[in-house]
């Protein structure tokens, strides 16, 4: 049965879909793909399932989901502990982004909404100072400005009232996106929002940043060239759009402190990283880590990361670069670390 995928924890625990239902999720059954057609013109790549949610990695991203159902339940109790004691930790924002949200993940989409509706209270991704208390705390934005995020995530955002923001590659406007992306990812087959579009966006809910003008990766670029990305696509917003732009989210996630610098100096005033970290509005950081999200999560999944269970990652992910720079490990060591290090021959010189 063609574009049904697997997954080792029980449908019930996660929900992951094969095609979009509201009935499918936590208690739900995995449904079988319906195949279609593939897009017209030899340039488009077929809308095929990203890897991290093939069969293949499916232990990987499991192995997280489990972490991070350990970690909201051992961040609860120490709550509790600490609310009996008078002390309770300050409520921090958990930003979440996507990317696309095709046609087939439209009802996804709605149904996560939904629950942030019922369970978080949603502040602009720029929210500055104190935060209520009682639920989580949650900011939605989207990166590469698609035109499916205009057609089906935006409706069901004003519908509900909840604050959004749209990061956008100036130098591809209106056109496919040019950069690299997983084999197979739903996004290859989008097209960014024109000119046009983003100059109609519904400046009451929608916040507009940059996302440089190109997409590439910034700490690769010399100083000029990065310069350029990042202060040329302000100005282009900005003339575009006839307001003030002062966010940025850097593509990939990619940089280093000579490009947190540079944003520094064109005036931004919150760049947003992919390390899933929540934010403290008290604070005036400059950088601002956000979670990943997709409208093909679990119910379970999706409640984890907007909640702020994933924070244990960038931990991980520190130590995880250690461990690649290490190369002394016993083979049992590598084989309790492999659902999380991948490690690799080095090159025959």
């Amino acid at each position: 049965m063609a574009g049904v995928w697997t997954n080792s924890l029980p449908g019930s625990w996660i929900g992951l879909t094969a095609v979009p239902s509201s009935n499918t999720g936590l208690g739900g059954s995995v449904q079988p793909a319906r195949a279609e057609a593939p897009p017209a013109g030899p340039a488009r790549k077929p809308p095929l399932v990203r890897r991290d949610i093939s069969v293949g990695p499916s232990a990987k991203r499991t192995t997280k989901l489990t972490i991070s159902l350990l970690y909201y339940l051992a961040r609860g109790l120490s709550r509790f502990v600490l609310g009996l004691a008078g002390r309770s930790p300050a409520p921090k924002l958990v930003i979440l982004y996507y990317h696309g949200i095709p046609d087939a993940y439209r009802s996804n989409f709605v149904r996560q909404l939904e629950s942030i509706r019922r369970k978080a209270q949603v502040s602009p991704a720029s929210h500055r100072g104190s935060l209520p208390s009682g639920k989580a705390n949650v900011a939605i934005t989207f990166d590469d400005a698609y035109v499916s995020v205009a057609k089906n995530a935006l409706p069901a955002l004003t519908a509900r009232g909840f604050h959004s923001t749209i990061f956008v590659p100036t130098g591809t406007l209106g056109g496919p996106p040019p950069w690299s992306m997983e084999d197979g990812s739903p996004d290859s087959i989008e097209t960014v929002m024109s000119a046009e579009q983003i100059a109609t966006l519904p400046s009451a809910l929608v916040t507009v940043g940059a996302h440089s003008r190109t997409h590439p990766r910034l700490s690769r670029l010399a100083p000029g060239d990065a310069r350029e990305e990042i202060e040329g696509s302000r100005h282009e917003l900005e003339d575009l759009t006839t307001q003030d732009v002062r966010l940025f989210a850097l593509p990939y996630g990619d940089h280093d402190s000579s490009t947190i610098d540079l944003c520094r100096t064109a005036g931004y005033e919150a760049v947003f990283t992919t390390t899933p970290a929540p934010v403290d509005t008290t604070g005036s950081d400059l950088v601002r880590g956000r979670v990943k999200v997709d409208p093909f999560d679990g119910r379970l999944e999706f409640f984890l990361k907007y909640n702020g269970a994933y924070a244990w990652a960038p931990y991980l992910s520190a130590l995880k670069r250690r461990l690649k720079n290490h190369r002394s490990f016993s083979a049992d060591q590598k084989s309790a670390l492999r659902p999380f290090v991948t490690y690799r021959r080095p090159k025959q010189s």
